[in-house]
């Protein structure tokens, strides 16, 4: 081979090496032209609709946005029924110092959409009245679970955080608002523990006769 025919090859490869790394790692790539968005029929009123409206989720909203691909998801109106669990601003400024600088990073804004996902239960509407004083354990779409019982005229989850304002509709779907972040990390997994009811999440092992469990 020529020297004249590997000089194009070699600029080439420097471009495509260079094209690679204009993208930080662990960042999300760019959205694609012409991404389809799933439309939303009028009249109703997506997660997404439900945060932006309130002020005191505005941290949320955030978080939301800088999560690739959540702003489609929350926006997005299901055919299946829902219940959310959304920290509240106060539930966000209830971190340590390491948490605030941490989810800022690109690793941590990955983790913080892992996070997003352990407060929502798919399929299930969980009212308040669901819980009452005994302490019971019901699964979320990280298939991890939480802990939930009534202290005093309150539902507290994982004895930590507290349901500030609870059963707010959305379409096909519920909201509790609550003033501490659920961690994925201190899940409630003891067998003694009674299970709330709620259906089945697909993907779960909540039926240890499935095949893949």
């Amino acid at each position: 081979m020529k020297l004249c025919d590997i000089i194009p090859i070699v600029a080439l490869c420097g471009t495509v090496a260079a094209e690679s790394h204009d993208r930080r790692p662990l960042s999300y790539a760019p959205k694609p032209a012409g991404q389809y968005i799933v439309p939303k029929p009028e009249g109703t009123e997506s997660l997404l609709d439900f945060i932006r409206s309130r002020s005191d989720l505005s941290v949320l909203a955030e978080v939301i946005a800088n999560s690739s691909g959540f702003t489609e998801a929350f926006d997005t109106i299901p055919t299946w029924d829902y219940t959310f669990f959304a920290p509240s601003n106060a539930a966000f400024n209830n971190t340590g110092q390491y948490f605030k600088t941490f989810s800022v990073t690109p690793k941590g804004k990955f983790w913080l959409g892992n996070v997003l996902q352990h407060h929502y239960v798919p399929n299930t509407k969980l009212n308040t009245t669901t819980f009452n004083s005994t302490y019971t354990r019901f699964q979320t779409g990280t298939y991890l679970f939480v802990g939930a019982q009534t202290v005093g005229d309150n539902v507290v989850l994982n004895k930590a955080s507290t349901i500030n304002e609870g059963n707010l509709p959305v379409t096909k779907g519920i909201v509790h608002i609550i003033d501490r972040i659920l961690d994925p990390s201190a899940m409630i997994f003891e067998a003694d523990i009674l299970w709330t009811t709620q259906k089945f999440i697909a993907g779960s092992c909540s039926n240890p006769n499935l095949a893949y469990c």
